[in-house]
């Protein structure tokens, strides 16, 4: 697994609604559990997503 933690220091509090927080927290659970998708597998749907998104762009 990659550790993607950032050494930055924090110079501003964040504030962060409820459904934000809840969908943090079923992400920690999911990779707790083992519900994770390898960087390698992952790194080949992104073009996917950029491709479905700039599609739906108005023009």
């Amino acid at each position: 697994m990659i550790d993607l933690k950032l050494q930055v220091p924090v110079t501003d509090k964040v504030e962060v609604d409820a459904g934000t927080l809840a969908a943090i927290d079923r992400g920690i659970k999911d990779a707790d559990e083992g519900r994770i998708v390898p960087i390698d597998e992952v790194r080949k749907m992104i073009p996917k997503w950029i491709s479905k998104f700039e599609s739906q762009k108005p023009r």
